[in-house]
């Protein structure tokens, strides 16, 4: 028997699986069949003839993922070049290298990349991209290319690294040593302590008025006193910019008497705080008593006021970024904090205020275990303890209100280290992810969909290969399901698969996930399981199943295959064991679980 098939007039290898070559060859000449096979994939698929001269390789076919996926039509777009969703945001050098490799025409050479790319509505959207040539080997006739939009992935990607980044900022500029308070009653202090007065204090511009921001010596502890910038000498110096020397106040008719005999101002100096031209504010010096002070002391405090300005100046600056970056932070729908090394909150947003319904002083300072509960604390512990050691640490987990109600999050935690290279503490960013998860439900079983599965699969496998845990994978596919919908229609095959999922999600684990592989195939992927426990697991499910009869079709089977994770082999690898363990037990009679071979190394 032959092992070809025909499509578009291109004879085309059979892409059928090694297990299965050694189970049967057939052959597939039924062109309606391979049609309905690439348009029934969830990717989006392109095929275009080989020409590499102006304007380029000519679209022969794209099915309807890849047109719902651009918004064009098969008749918009045969006999175009990809080009056609190229724009002014595309990566020039990503695509001017695929052209460079196409045209070489590299034997049996399979492309990947990610690109920008257009929709027809002039939308822009993150695609990734596979390349196949055709033939594999020889001169290719056709580029076969799967493509994927990964824009919510990138954006949530950036979205993740940029919500790192904004609290890294911001724990920096808090222990930074520049509270503006602090500068400015230092500032005043030193004035008075260097001219000798009896008290000293600054003065910024609030609308139409100076106001008194820190106060030293005989006015110190009253801050807040208000003078017109119009009919005072303070607001003469400030609009003016330069320095006064007030011998006496009784004397200047430039003074409002009354405000300086309140404060005991009888003689004194005034002096523009300028930094790069700016004046932000008056740096006042006084005596209660006439003629107190010289040309030298006035000299003294203009020089000294350069300095003293541009630290308050980069004080202003600092807590007018910090402002503005905890306004962002706090207004991000994100939890984020610091929690030292003792497991106690150092910094948190708003967002925990909103949370646990409590003031910042009732949870800073406290222990994590006592705020958020022992049970809670216990199942985040071993990641704590990890970021503490030095690690990066990402994961999900479900965390409950004080009012009852759970919520899906996921949590990172990131170490903060000294300047020595010890980790004093980590940032923790706790982001609500309910309508992520509800993005990766499938719609009729309500398990997660293919891509959730796949999600998971990559962060479980992770985990279990960094840290040496047992991971177990289970597919079950459930026998002569065609027969339930061709004899009772597809409305109870749905309600089967329904059942089906909540039987699994009943008998499993909350640590265990559930997914819809695809049509009535099932996997479930289990953490911290062995290939033994994992096998007793797939058997307790195939009673289980069989023993639930439905009204309209009575007992339903399904076939299982098991295999547990090889650090040494890649998700895909894993993932073709199980199925191969599926396929044997298919083969073998269906209603009965069969175990994947060791990975061939």
């Amino acid at each position: 028997m032959s092992n070809k098939y025909s499509m578009g007039g291109a004879t085309i290898q059979n892409p059928v699986q090694t297990g299965y070559r050694q189970a049967m060859n057939f052959v597939i000449n039924d062109q309606e069949l391979l049609k309905t096979t690439v348009e029934t994939v969830r990717e989006a698929v392109l095929i275009t003839d080989s020409r590499q001269a102006h304007p380029g390789p000519a679209i022969l076919y794209a099915n309807h993922a890849f047109l719902d996926l651009t918004g064009y039509t098969a008749e918009e777009l045969l006999g175009q070049t990809p080009a056609l969703l190229e724009g002014e945001e595309a990566d020039g050098g990503v695509m001017q290298t695929l052209r460079q490799r196409l045209s070489a025409g590299s034997v049996g050479e399979v492309l990947e990349g990610e690109a920008v790319n257009y929709r027809k509505d002039g939308r822009p959207f993150r695609m990734e991209w596979t390349i196949r040539p055709f033939p594999a080997e020889g001169e290719p006739r056709y580029f076969i290319a799967s493509l994927r939009d990964v824009s919510a992935i990138r954006n949530l990607e950036q979205q993740r690294q940029q919500l790192q980044t904004l609290a890294e900022i911001q724990t920096r500029v808090s222990t930074a040593g520049l509270d503006l308070q602090a500068l400015r009653d230092r500032v005043a202090d030193i004035a008075r302590a260097v001219t000798g007065a009896d008290g000293a204090a600054i003065e910024e511009p609030e609308d139409s008025e100076m106001v008194y921001t820190a106060t030293s010596g005989r006015v110190a502890g009253s801050p807040g006193i208000r003078l017109p910038i119009s009919g005072s000498l303070s607001g003469l110096c400030y609009r003016q910019g330069e320095s006064i020397y007030c011998r006496d106040t009784h004397e200047d008719t430039r003074v409002a008497r009354d405000a300086a005999d309140q404060v005991g101002f009888r003689s004194g100096f005034l002096v523009p705080l300028v930094h790069q031209e700016h004046c932000f504010g008056v740096l006042k010096v006084y005596s209660g008593r006439p003629h107190a002070f010289n040309e030298g002391d006035l000299q003294l405090l203009n020089m000294a006021s350069h300095v003293l300005a541009s630290s308050l100046s980069d004080a202003r600056l600092f807590k007018g970024e910090r402002d503005r970056r905890s306004l962002l932070v706090d207004s991000l729908p994100i939890m984020i904090s610091y929690v030292d090394n003792q497991l106690r909150y150092v910094e948190i947003n708003v967002a925990y205020n909103r949370w646990y319904n409590l003031p910042t002083e009732q949870l800073v300072g406290r222990r994590v275990a006592e705020v958020m509960g022992q049970e809670a604390f216990e199942s985040n512990r071993p990641y704590m303890l990890s970021a503490l050691a030095g690690e990066r640490v990402t994961f999900e987990n479900r965390y409950t209100h004080p009012d009852g109600t759970v919520t899906p999050v996921e949590v990172d935690y990131t170490p903060v280290r000294n300047a020595q290279g010890d980790v004093q503490g980590f940032f923790s960013m706790v982001r609500d992810i309910s309508d992520l998860k509800r993005a990766e439900q499938d719609y009729l079983t309500g398990a997660f969909n293919r891509q959730g599965f796949d999600d998971r699969l990559a962060i479980s496998c992770a985990t279990a290969r960094r840290y040496s845990r047992p991971l177990s994978l289970i597919f079950l596919d459930l026998d002569h399901f065609k027969s339930i919908n061709d004899n009772h229609g597809h409305a109870v095959g749905d309600d089967v698969l329904r059942g089906v999922a909540k039987t699994l999600q009943n008998e499993v684990r909350d640590s265990d996930i559930v997914s819809r592989w695809g049509g009535e195939e099932f996997a479930i992927l289990t953490p911290e399981t062995s290939l033994q426990d994992a096998l007793a697991l797939a058997e307790r499910l195939r009673q289980a199943l069989y023993e639930h009869p439905y009204a309209a079709v009575g007992r339903i089977s399904a076939s299982f295959g098991v295999a547990a994770f090889d650090p040494e082999e890649a998700e895909r690898d894993f993932v073709r064991r199980v199925d191969e363990a599926l396929y044997k037990a298919k083969v073998g009679g269906r209603h009965q679980v069969q175990q994947a071979g060791p990975l061939s190394h």
